[in-house]
């Protein structure tokens, strides 16, 4: 820990969360968690994953935090060994918000498990492609391949060996329907797409902002129609607390109510 907090000003400093645990893969999918760094299948029961995590983790905050993810993955999983340790790297990290849909102590009482996941075998077969697509940089994997993976880690698993083949035929099916891109993707936006959603964040809130004047100003024009007073900006501004530079803008909107509400 000292080290950790005498280095703290050097650049490149990461936390290895490395994870050792039981199942076929489905929990990577149920969780919608990122795809791993690393990923290791240990036996047909077992395997491991790797996430490189933005930072280092020593204040009392940060520590509390990642001790919650780490606890939500034992919550969520069927967990053999968690170990974490500071790295020095330039590759991508992640942030400790793409694991909040892991089980945390509040909802693991009240949520039931989903059924959709049951299927291991597929979903064990699924998360190899996963490794493969992405491991290898690659646009498209044989058929044969998915099938042999399938047939060396799970003819145990099921009773003909159709079942097999039916299943990595799904799968290939998918993969291929979507242009062999791997599902749990971690992407990280350049400085363009970062300005890209901060402008589009910046119309919504505009658009909001717009809609919500409108409203007001109908709210008012209705009332004071109701109760038969003169409708003028003055007025509508007095009613809705807006601006009469404001009410200026909506002046077409404005004579669109008036001839609605106003009874001639």
């Amino acid at each position: 820990m000292n080290d950790i907090i005498t280095n703290i000003q050097e650049k490149n400093l990461n936390t290895l969360l490395k994870i050792h645990l039981s199942g076929n893969g489905e929990e990577i999918f149920e969780y919608n968690l990122p795809f791993p760094h690393s990923y290791n299948r240990i036996d047909d029961n077992n395997y491991s994953i790797e996430y490189r995590l933005k930072g280092v983790f020593w204040t009392k905050k940060s520590v509390e935090y990642l001790n919650d993810i780490i606890l939500r993955f034992h919550l969520s999983m069927n967990i053999s060994l968690v170990e974490t340790k500071v790295i020095k790297t330039k590759k991508e990290a992640l942030d400790l918000k793409y694991f909040k849909e892991l089980k945390s102590l509040s909802s693991v009482v009240k949520t039931p498990e989903s059924e959709k996941y049951k299927d291991s075998v597929f979903w064990g077969i699924k998360l190899y492609v996963e490794s493969f697509l992405q491991k290898n940089n690659t646009n498209f994997m044989p058929y044969e391949t998915i099938f042999s993976f399938a047939k060396t880690h799970y003819i145990d698993h099921v009773d003909h060996l159709s079942t097999l083949k039916a299943k990595a035929k799904s799968i290939w099916n998918y993969y291929n329907e979507k242009g062999w891109k791997p599902q749990l993707v971690y992407i990280k936006k350049n400085k363009e797409e970062v300005m890209a959603t901060r402008l589009k964040h910046i119309e919504d809130l505009a658009k909001q902002k717009k809609l919500k004047t409108k409203i007001l100003i109908e709210s008012a024009i209705k009332f004071l129609a109701t109760e038969n007073k003169k409708i003028t900006n003055k007025e509508i501004a007095k009613f809705t607390n807006l601006h009469i530079n404001t009410l200026t803008k909506y002046k077409d909107h404005i004579k669109d109510l008036k001839a609605k509400y106003v009874k001639k």
